[in-house]
């Protein structure tokens, strides 16, 4: 009964810490069948099934009711060597369950401050990469701590959750309006997006297009519907942050955008590895590792821009990120999680579905289709790249084989 509890607390945990449906499906397969368990999982954003007994006896289905969950690479790297020593026997079911829901309920240090911070260092890294100068550079960083703030607050405050990233939206928008309306000569569009950057769902976009490349359909379709939810309430924020600010100012004429220099561009990413460091819950050990998985991503997009063109140049990155990323899980037994997940999120196209979507609502449908369809051609890019890494560079077994001999033997 023990080893039962403690495949469904792994799963409970993996996803709460951001693992896709089929990561959670096959991992509590693999220990099931280590541990002498015979299971069979479905996994979703809301929710998951499973039906687990010993081997030879009838399986009890239980459903878990979870929420979609946070990355927390620190987390996730406990969480997987909690489970392999279990599943070599060095550690008994009973106590690796207290060890995990331990990991789940320890909470964060310093929280505050330092995630306040990483949102003003993501909107100011975020304002090179989209082409912006200086002034962007100021404004979205200024606009980030706004958006760092609230969602300190939301934290805090679990019923104000659902609303802090239309709010977000709308108070940046407003703000950078406004700023531009006194003649601070800041491109309020560029500033904006940078700034509100890091709540965009584009991971969670280019996560549902995995699933259901993998044929998880019934997670990928509503993980879809999810992040096309948030979108949407994002753009209605932007949209009432603009329209107030249009209300109180008269219209200002677009500044002459002067993006910043070459080097510009390496700051602009030791201030996104930074932000994705705290963001991501990475520990002191992992903060190299995700150093590496910015500097392939931005390489991969550079290189396949080069290459293959804007669009198809992501499926090259995300080739290069999810390849470094299964090495890094095949010999150093780590979640692949701690490369791959920073070397997406700077190639994910959530910036392109926001500006497509905020482009219909101002009744600009004409202009708004070639950004949707770019961002689907970057997203089907980037699962292609997934996909094909998983051939060429196959990712580790959630259980190692002597680990499994371990366990038939007893």
């Amino acid at each position: 009964m023990t080893a039962q509890q403690f495949v469904l607390e792994l799963g409970r945990a993996m996803h709460a810490l951001g693992s896709p449906s089929y990561r959670v499906e096959d991992t509590m397969q693999a220990c099931g069948r280590t541990l002498g368990l015979d299971g069979a999982f479905f996994s979703t954003p809301t929710a998951i099934f499973a039906s687990l007994a010993p081997i030879g006896q009838e399986a009890k289905t239980t459903l878990m009711r979870v929420l979609p969950g946070d990355h927390h690479l620190g987390k996730l790297a406990e969480l997987y060597a909690i489970r392999d020593r279990v599943v070599r026997g060095e550690c008994p079911p009973e106590r690796g369950l207290l060890m995990v829901r331990e990991v789940l309920a320890r909470p964060e240090r310093g929280g505050g401050v330092r995630d306040v911070l990483a949102h003003v260092l993501a909107g100011a890294g975020a304002a090179p990469l989209f082409g912006g100068g200086s002034k962007e550079v100021l404004g979205a960083a200024a606009a980030g701590l706004v958006v760092g703030a609230l969602a300190w607050l939301a934290r805090r405050r679990p019923r104000f959750a659902d609303v802090v990233a239309p709010l977000a939206c709308a108070l940046a928008a407003f703000l950078l309006h406004t700023a531009a309306a006194f003649g601070l000569g800041v491109d309020p569009v560029i500033a904006t997006v940078a700034a509100i950057v890091v709540l965009l769902p584009g991971f969670s976009f280019t996560t549902a297009l995995a699933e259901l490349a993998m044929r998880h359909l019934a997670a990928g379709s509503a993980r879809l519907l999810g992040t096309l939810a948030t979108l949407l309430t994002m753009v209605v924020g932007v949209g009432l942050g603009d329209r107030m600010a249009a209300m109180l100012h008269a219209p200002v004429p677009p500044p002459l955008l002067v993006p910043l220099a070459w080097p510009w561009q390496i700051a602009a990413l030791a201030a996104t590895w930074l932000a994705f460091t705290i963001l991501l819950g990475a520990t002191r050990r992992q903060t190299g590792w995700v150093l590496l998985a910015i500097a392939f991503g931005y390489g991969g997009a550079r290189l396949g821009g080069e290459l293959l063109g804007s669009e198809l140049g992501a499926f090259l990155a995300a080739l290069v990120v999810a390849g470094a990323a299964n090495l890094f899980a095949r010999f150093r037994r780590q979640p692949a999680a701690t490369l791959r997940t920073p070397g997406l999120l700077l190639l994910v196209p959530g910036s392109l579905g926001f500006q497509g979507l905020r482009t219909a609502v101002t009744g600009d449908y004409a202009a708004s289709v070639p950004l949707l369809l770019h961002m689907l051609v970057v997203g089907g890019a980037i699962v292609a790249g997934l996909l094909m890494a998983g051939v060429v560079v196959p990712p580790p077994l959630d259980v190692e084989p002597d680990s499994r001999a371990h366990h038939a033997g007893q």
